[in-house]
This record gives structure tokens, sequence and C-alpha cells, in this order.
């Protein structure tokens, strides 16, 4: 026996359907926010007919202001179409389901737009008259998948529910009797929220991505943070460090009466060692030794930089460091491999040894030409050059615009730049 849940309602009223649904069986399988699909087998025990435990079905959306249509039937398929075009409780009896669903409109199979006007062309308007054709003359017509269209017109179906699983949550929550105002006494309470918490992780198969946490705090306000650690962890000692570390960072305002802690699950990674390959650091103590960086430095200051999708030369910003797997390999195809011979490489590459910050420099210039440059370090008369390059962008926000050369010294080859906004030259690097 199979319950059909339904409700017209808008998505966010209809999305407690499935919580609705839970309260009766586990066994639930949820075609989206709605209809929801019941397998009622075994609860007999508790309604003493399908009608009276649809009836508790109607009570329970009721009781939490839900319009829903239930339907009670033998089939699947049945249960499904009914529940989505009946208002109300409807039972169906087994050995009736082509005849209750014979009036339903052909549009509840949720057919393809092609296929649902062919039907429509051949002037078919009801499940009925999809039902009453024969299976062999839709085969040769529709193909192979008609004759399954035909039976559940019929309310017949064969195919087994599968249970949506319950989702994941991984949130802990400590009501203290007495407020704490302070991170060491802090420090003990956190361990009786992590260690569950953490528990619970592992058991699924699973690490925390990030974990937010909540402090209810005297006055009645929320002090909230999220934390977004290196590397994915589940050890409680690690993620009570990072909060310890946050918490210092950016304190309450007052003392704190609830600790909530709530945790983004990422599968736990799978990592294959190697005696061969150098010892990478542990996720753990990376995450840890990040957190340390980012309390002695100011936002934005800590982690690896990103390059930007831009021409501007430079250009940057900070994102979390999450370094990769280790590339090389010590092994003793390698060595064997280093014995070969090589390869003829290229021409050798020019590369440029950049001054962070570029060095302001004072250059003469004749008919458009740089002559001579004086910056710290460096001052001679130009031999030979290159250039101009001109480039430009980001008008929108920050504008920059510069004329950029390369230029040959007796010291050595450098590359110098005009900022034609602010009309002043600067030594970027030397070319080597």
């Amino acid at each position: 026996m199979y319950g059909g849940l339904h409700s017209p309602a808008p998505l966010p009223t209809a999305l407690t359907l499935v919580e609705l649904a839970r309260e009766f069986t586990p066994r639930v399988e949820a075609h989206g926010p709605t209809p929801v699909l019941l397998d009622l087998q075994g609860l007999g025990r508790a309604w003493s007919s399908p009608r009276a435990l649809g009836e508790a079905l109607l009570e329970a959306a009721r009781a939490r202001h839900l319009e829903a249509r239930v339907a009670v039937a033998a089939s699947r398929v049945a249960a499904l179409l009914v529940s989505q075009a009946r208002e109300g409780l409807t039972v169906v009896a087994p050995g009736e389901e082509a005849g209750t669903l014979a009036p339903l409109p052909l549009s509840l199979l949720a057919l393809d737009p092609e296929r649902e006007e062919t039907l429509r062309g051949w002037g078919l308007r009801t499940l009925g008259d999809l039902a009453a054709l024969p299976a062999a003359g839709l085969a040769e017509r529709l193909g192979p998948d008609a004759p399954r269209l035909r039976r559940l017109a019929r309310g017949e179906d064969d195919a087994p529910l599968v249970a949506t699983p319950t989702p994941a949550s991984f949130a802990c929550t400590l009501d203290l009797e007495w407020p704490v105002d302070g991170l060491e006494p802090l420090s003990f309470l956190l361990a009786r929220v992590l260690e569950p918490l953490c528990a619970s992780l592992v058991q699924r198969g699973r690490r925390a991505a990030s974990l937010t946490f909540e402090l209810g705090l005297v006055d009645g306000s929320v002090h909230r943070r999220t934390l977004h650690p290196a590397a994915p962890s589940a050890e409680p000692r690690t993620w009570r460090t990072l909060v310890l570390l946050d918490l210092e960072a950016h304190p309450p305002r007052d003392a704190i009466q609830v600790v909530t802690l709530r945790a983004e699950p990422t599968p736990a990674r799978t990592v294959q060692f190697s005696l061969l390959d150098p010892a990478q650091p542990s996720p753990e103590r990376l995450a840890e030794t990040m957190a340390r960086l980012h309390e002695w430095t100011s936002d934005g200051r800590g982690g690896a930089a990103v390059l930007l999708d831009t021409h501007r030369p430079g250009a940057f910003v900070m994102g979390s460091f999450a370094p990769g797997p280790f590339a090389g390999r010590a092994s003793a195809d390698s060595f064997r491999a280093s014995e070969r011979p090589r390869p003829p490489q290229g021409p050798p590459r020019i590369a440029l040894r950049v001054f962070r910050p570029p060095r302001p420099a004072q250059v003469s210039v004749q008919e458009g030409r740089p002559v001579f440059v004086s910056a710290r370090g460096v001052r001679g008369a130009v031999l030979d050059l290159a250039g101009p390059w001109r480039v430009s962008g980001d008008w929108w926000d920050v504008a920059w615009s510069r004329e950029e050369w390369d230029v040959a010294l007796a010291a050595g080859v450098y590359r110098i730049f005009r900022d034609r906004l602010r009309e002043a030259w600067f030594l970027e690097g030397e070319l080597d």
C-alpha cells in the first residue's frame, strides 16, 4: 500500500511535505518538493483501515496549515497521480486503479511536449484514452517506451520505491546554566560540543569544510562567525583552536549563554602516501598554523596569492592557502630516466626580476625616448632600448595607464615604465 501526498501551495510551503511524511514512515520518496510518495506497509497496526491512515495524514497537514491532497492506493503511480488530481482524501481499492485513473487528464504523466502533442493529435485527452489503445500499435508508432506509458495510465507500475535519504545535519547546541565570560572557561565547554559533532562527521565519512559558531549573549544578541580552514578537518582539537583564535581577534561584547556549532560537511579525503615522496604537512596542523598567521596579521593579509583575470601588471588577491599534492617523484624510474640522454633544449628564456614595489626613477627623455635613467641602485646612460608598449585598463574602477620600455645600461638590462596618469617614472625590474 502506498500513499501520495501533494500540495498545490507555493514552493516554500510545499517543502514541508517531506517532513510531514517522515512523521509517519521513514520510507519516503520525494519527487521534488511535491508530490511525495509514502510506503505505508506495516502501518496497519496503528490505523485500522487505509481511510483512517489517509485521514491521519490530512489531519497532520491541517495542523501544519497545509493545503494537502492525499491518495491511498495499491500501486505507486496510482497514489501519485490521484493525489495530484483530486481534492481531499481518495482511497483506491485494489483492482480499481485503471477505473480511477481513466477520467484524469493526460498531462499528469508529465510527457515531453512533442509526444504530448502527438497523442493530443490522435484525439487522446485522458489517461483512459491512452490505456484503451493496444500496446503493440503504440510500440510501432511511438517506440518501445510507449507500452510503459500505457501501463502507467492503467495504474500498473512495478518499479520499487526508492527512499530519499534524510539530509544530514551536523549541528550541536549547548545551553549554559551560568553565563561564561572569558576564553579559558569557554575552551572546556567547546570540547563538550565539538567532540560529539566531530564524531558524527567521522561516522558519516565526512569532514567539516567550514564551521559556523553562534554565541547567544546575555544581552539577547548573537555573535556569529564562520571559519574556513586551509583544509577540511574532523579533529575536535583543531576546531577548538581555530574557534579560540578567532574569538581572540573578534571577542563577543557580552557574556555567553548559548553555544551553537554548525558544520558544513564534505567527503573525507583519500590520500595514498609514498615512502619515496617528502612528508607533507598534516592538514589539521596546517589549518592551525594558518589560523595563527591570520591572527597575527590584519584581515586579507594571510593566505595565498591568486592572480586576477586582468591585464594590469601584478594584480592579485589573497585567497585561502590550500596546497595541492606533491608533484615530484623520487622513484627508481625517475633515477633511470635521469640517466637517459636528454632532448635538446630550446633557446634560453628571459626572466624579469621584479622589484616590489617598483622603484621611483628619474628618466631623461629626448625626442620621446629615454636617454638616461637614475634610480636606487641603478644609474647610467641608455645604450640601447626597445619599446614603447602602452597598456591601460580599469577605467570604470581605478584606472591605470602605463608606457613600458626595456633599456640597456652599462650595468645590465632593465624594464622601466611611465605612469601616464601621474606622469611619473618607475624602475620595475631587471631582465636576466
